[in-house]
Formats: C-alpha cells, sequence, structure tokens
C-alpha cells in the first residue's frame, strides 16, 4: 500500500479510536457514578489502556501521531517531509470527529453536540503549553527506544496528565476540536477550544526549541 494511503487510514482510524475511547469512557463513567473522582479514574484508566494499544498497533502503518501538533514537531524535527503534513492532519481531524460521533451514538446522545463544559482560567492554559511540552518532548525522547517503549511512555504520562495538570492534559488539537461537539463528562466548551489549541501550540513550539538544543 502507498505511504500516502497507510497515512489517511493509519491516522483516520486511529485518532477515531482515540477519541470513541477518550469520549466513550467519559460518558460511560457519567451513568454509572455521580463522583468525579472515579470519573476521571474511569476516564484515565481507558484512555491510558487505549493510548497503548493504538500507537503499538499503529506505529508502523502511520507513525501513530494522531496528533496534528505531533506531526508538525515531526516535521520541524525532519522525520517526516512536509508535502505529508496534507495527509496527516486532516486525517487526523476527521477522524477524531468521526470518534466523538460515534461515542455520543454509542450512548444515546446527538450525533453532535455542542459543550457546555467550561474549561478556562490561565491557569488552565499554562497548564495545557506544560502538558503538550511534555507529550512531545517524551514521545522524541523516547524514539530511539522503538515503539513499545514510546507506547508505554506516552500512555503512562498522558495518564499521569489526566491527574496533575488542571487542563486534565488534552495536549492535542484535534482532539480538543472533537470534544466540542460532546456536551458529557469529557467535553470542552467551544468558546475555551481555540484557548487550549493556543496553549497546545505554544507547547509544540518550546518542545521543539528545546529538542533542537538538545538532539542539534
Amino acid at each position: 500500500m502507498k505511504i500516502k494511503k497507510k497515512i489517511i487510514i493509519g491516522e483516520f482510524l486511529g485518532s477515531c479510536f482515540l477519541v470513541m475511547i477518550i469520549v466513550g469512557s467519559g460518558i460511560m463513567a457519567e451513568n454509572l457514578t455521580n463522583d468525579d473522582g472515579i470519573k476521571l479514574l474511569a476516564n484515565t484508566i481507558a484512555t491510558g489502556a487505549g493510548l497503548f494499544v493504538l500507537i503499538t498497533s499503529f506505529a508502523d502503518i502511520s507513525g501513530a501521531h494522531f496528533n496534528p501538533f505531533v506531526s508538525l514537531a515531526m516535521f520541524f524535527r525532519k522525520k517526516i517531509k512536509s508535502n505529508l503534513l496534507k495527509y496527516y492532519i486532516p486525517a487526523q481531524i476527521s477522524g477524531c470527529l468521526f470518534g466523538v460521533m460515534l461515542a455520543n451514538v454509542f450512548f444515546e446522545h446527538a450525533l453532535l453536540e455542542l459543550s457546555t463544559k467550561n474549561r478556562d482560567g490561565l491557569h488552565i492554559f499554562f497548564s495545557e503549553i506544560v502538558a503538550t511540552f511534555g507529550l512531545i518532548f517524551i514521545i522524541f525522547a523516547t524514539l530511539k527506544d522503538g515503539k513499545i517503549i514510546v507506547a508505554i511512555s506516552v500512555a503512562t504520562y498522558i495518564s499521569a496528565g489526566y491527574w496533575f495538570t488542571s487542563s486534565t492534559s488534552f495536549a492535542n488539537p484535534a482532539v480538543s476540536i472533537a470534544r466540542t461537539f460532546t456536551d458529557s463528562f469529557t467535553g470542552i466548551n467551544y468558546l475555551n477550544t481555540p484557548t487550549y489549541i493556543l496553549a497546545e501550540f505554544i507547547g509544540l513550539i518550546l518542545a521543539a526549541y528545546i529538542l533542537k538544543i538538545i538532539y542539534k
């Protein structure tokens, strides 16, 4: 299969399943308990487990980016060519959107619904910068060790990020966009989505700069 088709299929499917896992597990937890701590724990376990499986499964197909800013970082670090970004980014965004629609349908929500969950404040903005910086840095710090180590590192980092960041560590603009369209535990108000994406972009730039210094 040509590399372009592999990228489109791999990134679409991987991004779709990632958001299905995040949103679906959040809705399931919301249906089962009123305790926010238990909801977050359930969402964390499902997301961490899902990330490990998805990265391991798709690493040899598309690279398992599932994240436009990871793809941009790969371009900045000369791991992929610029002409491939036009395949990565649309596949990731459309996959995430399809994933949130499926998760909504699984639990009898509207196919697309605007979230009313507010995630605003300067503390959350700084939190999301750090979350994204950490994700990008960890990916490149572990790339040489193989896909299993990358998968474990990313899955455990995001799991930790759900708890040590006030933003709950989205660290992904495609996921942020998709989560705008679920009015559930994992949703984000559309007014807050641009702020999250800006914070994630700043985190990407900072990570790319530090990586350039360390890995010349």
